[in-house]
């Protein structure tokens, strides 16, 4: 009848595929609940999706315990995502006591089945120290196995390795190389380390463009911190990019929950609660202002 609201269940039925997947794309409720029936008929996929959604609040009120939950269940078919995702629970109390022991444990097991997150979130927690002991020749090969597998992220951790000397000598030369594979897989952090070593050959021009990539895909508080570092810079091309983190610095939303970091394509690994090795943009940008960078052996 005219006026009468179409319950759900029947939605499903007289939809056209087309008109269906546009929904899903366009209303997140209605994707969510899509996601949950495919979920408690056992899809694995679907029960990942649903516990992501249900992590971040995405059509349907955040529920981190009952997301901990389906991604237990996902695990139990194996799934090496939902183990990942099982790890980065544990280690940052999502929905369940934090524990990084276990943590630790399921991202070597997943990593041992080459998931590159596992490895590279298993790298980032032995080099916290927070629970997880580790020497830096073995978070170094978790770093490669994972950037072996496209991790843009781990590509860039071990170019601050070979910058920072973990093997003995400095390594500009390889360190340089590692950030611009990050860079060009849009890893904002490649992406500025590239910059500042190509302000450190002159190659102004070079950097501003790869502090724009950077910029585009850094988190506010990263554009923050870069634009009052360059907001007073005599060249205008600098200041300029200042300009345009203080601009994205203002839009961009906070991840106030943390970030799911769990897939790459989901949200980057960046914005985490867990203490990391970390060098600001302050710092680096200070750094590199202060003396002439040694030419690349």
């Amino acid at each position: 009848m005219p006026g009468k609201a179409v319950p759900r269940d029947i939605v499903f039925s007289w939809e056209g595929p087309a008109q269906h997947e546009a929904r899903l794309a366009e209303d997140p409720a209605f994707l969510a609940e899509h996601m949950r029936q495919a979920a408690i008929s056992g899809d694995v996929e679907a029960q990942l999706g649903w516990a992501h959604m249900l992590l971040e609040g995405h059509g349907t009120a955040p529920d981190p315990v009952a997301a901990f939950r389906w991604f237990q269940l996902a695990a139990r078919s194996r799934s090496v995502e939902a183990i990942n995702m099982l790890g980065r629970c544990h280690e940052l109390g999502w929905g369940t006591a934090r524990n990084t022991r276990l943590a630790a444990q399921c991202y070597r097991v997943a990593g041992e089945a080459g998931h590159a997150w596992a490895n590279f979130n298993l790298a980032m927690l032995m080099l916290a120290r927070d629970g997880a002991e580790g020497e830096k020749r073995d978070i170094l090969s978790l770093l490669v196995r994972s950037a072996r597998r496209g991790n843009a992220k781990a590509m860039n951790a071990i170019g601050e390795a070979c910058e920072e000397g973990w093997r003995g000598a400095v390594k500009i030369a390889p360190a340089r190389r590692w950030y611009i594979r990050a860079a060009r897989r849009g890893c904002f952090r490649g992406a500025f380390n590239t910059a500042r070593h190509l302000m450190g050959d002159g190659n102004v021009d070079g950097a501003v463009h790869w502090l724009r990539q950077s910029i585009a895909r850094a988190p506010g508080a990263f554009c923050a911190e870069l634009a009052s570092h360059l907001a007073d810079h005599p060249d205008s091309r600098l200041r300029e990019v200042a300009a345009l983190a203080h601009e994205r610095a203002l839009s961009a939303p906070e991840r106030a929950k943390a970030s799911i970091p769990g897939i790459e394509t989901k949200i980057a690994p960046d914005a985490q609660s867990t203490p990391r090795r970390r060098r600001s943009a302050g710092r680096v940008w200070r750094a590199l202002t202060r003396a002439k960078r040694s030419r690349p052996v």
